[in-house]
């Protein structure tokens, strides 16, 4: 294929192994970009086409940009972060914002490096609603569930089930959101695990006329009845069938791990009777969330069998010694960070039951990315905007890690994937899974003339995670990424100045 007009080309990224999940392509080709936009793609065995840049790339893959559809890390370095591990798109779909229209005008503002998106945030509506607070724009990304959540954690009237005109109001505050461009509907139903189950069918009834699917963080997620992930799984199974509605599972790997053979037999068989369930999961052993979670009360973890000290509490870096300090930090801080050990490390079975569920036939990667923060703090311009962040800032190492890990760890040294399709599942398949509300997604995930220059180039030999329990490393073997043609990262180098991030929104009739 040759460029689309006689004027030279912006940049061409030349002799690199170009890997194209939709087309199947995988050769050695010259990429040319003009503008935001692949407009010529040729055989490396021809002379490069004339550009003002000429980049030699031999012996890297040009891959599409990897698109996160469940990212919390909305700030500026949050995204640099996930930028040096290849992600060109992230969208925060599992919790989303609220307002949605009033949160796309700050960050429009303010600048991204990466693409953007949010779903309309379902428990925030619920919470507004019920506790009569107003939402403001989640812009500067406080994140819609980590305030508002975070402040009323210690309360119980939002987390039951309400009357039928507050369900009413809760919905069609929802549905206003995905007017103003929410990328479908996001559920922490896990964190209002007694909220009623004629609200969920309502809101499925919803999402399924409006056109956009439910992104749900599961019910619940015991390994033994009752209240067990398999009763989570098969409530969401129902809806969809029920409402044919779209319904992703989010981090299938965190809530589902411990009863991985029997839910994923349920979702496969869904998905073979044709109803609309799909699947994310990142690959790393343990979790994070928020201290006040429902499902770590003292009362959940001892039924679980499960240790406090499979907890840190980040803010001071402890493991949570025993039920009575997790009662106290439960009580005096519910919105703080935690990390905890859904799996034991240790444990080969258990490890394998994590490689399961990531390799599950169609399963996207899906960061889980969470936002930055500094002994507790998660606001202030030296984390959220100042580059480099200082020493100290913090996040579960998804956030920095989850795709360079699924390419090294999980496909080049595990082999649970051939590279080709750990990147369809990092690129291409969630573009698709998006594209038929989401149009700007129809030219992302793809390396083709015509589509958007988002773009990753790394070396297959060496990429690799090296964020860990202990410190934020970036990736290593991210090259060069670029965002609607520009460059973001340049020769293993994140560039600041660099914001090219648009705004990705549904369109629903």
């Amino acid at each position: 294929m040759t460029p689309t007009a006689d004027r030279s080309l912006d940049v061409v990224l030349v002799n690199g192994r170009v890997i194209d999940p939709e087309s199947g392509v995988d050769g050695l080709r010259h990429v040319g970009i003009r503008g935001s936009k692949i407009v010529s793609i040729q055989s490396a065995s021809e002379p490069p086409p004339h550009a003002t840049r000429l980049m030699d790339i031999a012996g890297s893959v040009i891959a599409p940009g990897f698109v996160d559809v469940h990212s919390h890390a909305q700030t500026v370095n949050g995204l640099r972060l996930q930028a040096l591990d290849g992600v060109t798109t992230s969208l925060d779909l599992e919790a989303g914002v609220g307002p949605v229209a009033a949160t796309h005008v700050e960050v429009a503002a303010q600048g991204r490096p990466t693409n953007y998106g949010y779903a309309s945030n379902w428990l925030a509506a619920r919470v507004s609603e019920i506790e009569g607070i107003a939402l403001e724009p989640n812009g500067n990304v406080k994140n819609g569930s980590a305030s508002v959540l975070g402040a009323k954690l210690g309360r119980d009237a939002w987390r039951r089930p309400s009357t039928p005109d507050v369900v009413d109001r809760i919905i069609d505050r929802v549905a206003a959101g995905v007017a103003e461009g929410g990328i479908g509907v996001g559920v922490l139903l896990g964190y209002a695990p007694d909220s009623g189950r004629v609200e969920m069918l309502k809101l499925a009834r919803r999402a399924s006329a409006l056109g956009v699917p439910l992104f749900v963080h599961g019910r619940y997620k015991e390994a033994d009845d009752p209240l067990s992930g398999i009763e989570g799984v098969l409530e969401l199974i129902a809806l969809a069938a029920a409402t044919d509605a779209h319904i992703h599972l989010c981090h299938i790997n965190s809530t589902y791990s411990l009863q991985a053979d029997l839910i994923l037999d349920a979702i496969e068989g869904a998905q073979k009777s044709g109803i609309r369930v799909t699947t994310e999961a990142y690959p790393y052993h343990a979790s994070s969330t928020v201290i006040g979670a429902p499902f770590l009360s003292p009362e959940q973890m001892s039924s679980r069998g499960k240790r406090p000290t499979s907890i840190r509490y980040l803010k001071t870096g402890e493991r949570v010694s025993d039920f009575q300090r997790l009662a106290q930090l439960r009580s005096e801080d519910p919105g703080g960070t935690v990390v905890v050990d859904y799996l034991d490390p240790d444990d080969p079975a258990q490890i394998a039951l994590l490689h399961k569920m990531v390799s599950f036939p169609g399963t996207v990667v899906a960061s889980d990315a969470m936002l930055l923060q500094l002994n507790g703090r998660r606001n202030g311009a030296d984390i959220e905007t100042r580059w480099p962040v200082p020493p100290g800032v913090f996040a579960h190492p998804r956030t920095a890690g989850t795709f360079s890990r699924t390419l090294g760890h999980i496909s080049r040294e595990l082999g649970l994937m051939s590279l080709n399709e750990a990147i369809s599942r990092c690129s291409y398949l969630p573009a698709k899974m998006l594209e038929g509300f989401v149009p700007a997604m129809r030219t992302k995930g793809r390396i083709q003339v015509g589509c958007d220059a988002d773009i990753v180039v790394f070396d297959p030999e060496t990429i690799r995670d090296r964020a860990d329990f202990e410190t934020l490393k970036p990736s290593i073997g991210v090259e060069q990424v670029l965002v609607n043609g520009e460059f973001v990262v340049q020769n293993g180098t994140l560039l600041p100045e660099a914001l090219p991030g648009r705004a990705i929104r549904s369109e629903v009739g």
